[in-house]
């Protein structure tokens, strides 16, 4: 038997399954909660809770995880210093220490000027008291990272930092972006040993002796060792996860993945069984990296996004995460009993839910608290609160309590009003408190000024219409289009014709037909999609252990690298290999293709063993580029533009 684990962590829950991955037999699977203040504790939760399995036949454990993706949004990680080698940077950074020295290269890979070691010592030393790790871009270094490679060792003989160099990550030609990634990168270097570490003292303790893998925003594999190089690349993990395990659970070629969970709803294409990739790059955090993955489109719209009836009586699903009014109330009895006063004083604030509830998470870090701020944290410490309560016991009203500024930090989480209490309310779901979960339905439907069966089925109206929204998004985007509207545009209109139920009738019947199937994953799917498929007038497919696809994914995945190597004419004779670990020169075009294609291929094939693989299958793609008006004859050199070289090795994990 091949066992393996794999572990996803979303943003509300971290899933697991323990499957046979030759047999695709899944012995057992667990969720447990998230802890984001530190995701080795719900990690270790979920395996616990897998209990139809013994350890020690684990041969293989899998991690896709949303920390890079947080860290980068949230701007966490550690300090970093970027030198950058041979020009300024015209736009902003995510880092404040930012050196500059002479050096660089030309479009050519020839030095635009010399690299001065004296200089870049000089300025190692005068920031490395002030950083934790090292980020290095030249100019154009995709095209001769020697400079670059040389001020990285300079590095490391002085310091024990570590260093990450631009070329290393991404042959793009954009400096801004390149940079950019390249600072990401490092500072995520000690978050993702951290997680890792935790991982592996996790498996240590059950005396698990396997090989871990981590799942890349592409949806590949790539080993511990290449994940703490390049943490960047876990962007966007655990959707790439949640594809994989949709095509692995599926026999669809082509359809749209929509993964619903607890904080987001993710939508990508699948084509041909792959999932479409976003050439660009992906955009996290406000920073556009040149980090290869899935392309997707995201709505935060999920289980247990927060259900708000404003003071105007205007009903909103999202994008907040809140934890469920039914799971707090079964944690903390007290809850329940301020949930039934509130509901007796027909309490309505002004600026937030009558049932909002103030949780404790962790000490804020680096912000000095005003008297109040401190007072409510000592409260919240002993047990959770509701707003309404903590007034109460401060003497103040309510409406002027400063918790907003703890919730952004991430010192208190709120609990609220969410589709899973609706669930629960509606008798649809039956897992934590459905009497909180009723009292709260209650509340928001008389500040909505409707009946309780009402106000359920407006909360499932928003969710069915933002989700097909956000399909309609993903298909219209492949298409080439920019996807806009505003309100009370035209677009607005055709859309809530098409996808909302209830609108007056028109002389003109507008709909929508996507012609091919969706596949819906995750826990909430199968209350939610059955509809929303109807009024895209699609078929839908939701597959066994839909509820931990993602967790699939991540032990049915390939581990794959890939490299692009650029050939071009010499700038006096010859030509020139743009290779990621070198720029050389050759007098034949015919040598310099033999040499890049055989060095390309030992290079991924060290790249790919370094994470450990058995089957390796290396695949390669060449492309020889002239100039439009020599097409027909190609006999003069003079008109050879490019070579472009491709080359992709992958294999399976190998197994202990």
């Amino acid at each position: 038997m091949e066992i393996a684990l794999g572990i996803d962590t979303g943003g509300t829950y971290t899933d697991g399954v323990v499957m046979d991955v030759d047999e695709g037999v899944i012995y057992d699977k667990a969720k447990a909660l998230t802890t984001r203040q530190d995701l080795s504790i719900g990690i270790n939760e979920c395996i616990n809770n897998l209990e139809k399995i013994d350890f020690n036949d684990i041969k293989m454990v899998s991690l896709s995880t949303t920390l890079a993706t947080n860290a980068t949004v949230e701007g966490q990680g550690c300090e970093v210093g970027l030198i950058l080698i041979g020009f300024e940077p015209d736009r902003n950074l995510p880092t404040e220490h930012v050196v500059q020295v002479k050096g660089g290269h030309n479009i050519k890979g020839k030095p635009k000027e010399e690299l001065d070691l004296a200089e870049v010592k000089e300025v190692i030393n005068s920031i490395q008291g002030k950083v934790d790790a090292f980020a290095v871009s030249g100019y154009l270094s995709v095209r001769n990272p020697e400079h670059e490679e040389k001020v990285k060792e300079l590095v490391q003989e002085l310091t024990d930092y570590p260093v990450v160099c631009g070329h290393e990550l991404t042959s793009s030609l954009g400096m801004h972006e390149r940079t950019s990634t390249a600072v990401l990168n490092a500072r995520l270097i000690p978050i993702i040993a951290e997680l890792i570490d935790a991982v592996k003292k996790s498996m240590a303790d059950k005396k698990i002796d396997a090989p871990l893998m981590i799942v890349k925003g592409d949806g590949s594999l790539v080993g511990e060792e290449i994940a703490r190089e390049k943490p960047i690349e876990t962007v966007l993990s655990g959707p790439a996860s949640s594809l994989i395990g949709a095509t692995y659970l599926t026999d669809i070629e082509d359809g749209v993945v929509v993964d619903m969970g607890g904080t987001t709803t993710d939508v990508a294409l699948l084509e041909e069984g792959r999932p479409s990739l976003n050439q660009d790059g992906a955009m996290v955090g406000g920073w556009l990296t040149r980090v290869q993955a899935v392309d997707i489109a995201t709505i935060g719209i999920g289980g247990d996004s927060y259900v708000q009836v404003s003071k105007d009586g205007l009903l909103q699903v999202g994008p907040q995460r809140v934890f469920p009014l039914s799971w707090i109330v079964e944690e903390y009895e007290h809850l329940g009993e301020q949930l039934f006063e509130i509901r007796k004083e027909e309490y309505f604030p002004i600026n937030s839910q009558p049932f909002d509830i103030l949780t404790f998470i962790k000490e804020p870090l680096n912000i000095d608290l005003t008297r109040t701020e401190a007072k409510m944290l000592d409260i919240i410490k002993e047990e959770p609160q509701s707003l309404y309560h903590l007034g109460k016991r401060l003497d103040k009203d309510p409406n002027l309590l400063p918790w907003e500024r703890l919730v952004n930090v991430g010192s208190i989480h709120r609990a609220s009003l969410t589709p899973t209490d609706i669930l629960h309310a509606a008798g649809r779901l039956d897992r934590w408190d459905k009497q909180a979960a009723k009292v709260g339905v209650e509340i928001a439907a008389k500040r909505y000024n409707v009946e309780v069966k009402d106000f359920i089925e407006a909360v499932y109206e928003e969710i069915y219409y933002k989700i097909a929204l956000v399909v309609t998004e993903m298909f219209i985007k492949n298409q080439g289009i920019d996807f806009k509207w505003q309100s009370g545009s035209l677009v607005e209109f055709l859309l809530e014709e098409m996808f909302k139920k209830g609108k007056e009738e028109t002389l003109i019947d507008f709909s929508a037909s996507i012609k091919v199937p969706i596949i819906a994953i995750g826990a909430p799917v199968e209350a939610y999609f059955p509809q929303i498929s109807k009024r895209c007038n699609t078929s839908l497919e939701i597959p066994e252990h839909s509820e931990v696809a993602n967790a699939v994914g991540t032990v049915t995945s390939k581990v794959i690298e890939r490299i692009k190597i650029l050939i071009k004419p010499g700038a006096e004779i010859g030509y020139v290999v743009h290779a990621p670990w070198e720029a050389k020169g050759f007098v034949e075009l015919e040598k310099a293709v033999d040499y890049a294609k055989n060095k390309g291929e030992k290079y991924v094939r060290q790249r790919v063993e370094l994470s450990g693989v058995t089957d390796i299958k290396v695949m390669l793609e060449h492309e020889d580029v002239y100039s439009s008006f020599s097409q027909v004859d190609r006999v003069n050199d003079d008109l050879y533009l490019e070579s472009r070289i491709e080359i992709v090795a992958m294999g399976r994990p190998k197994l202990r």
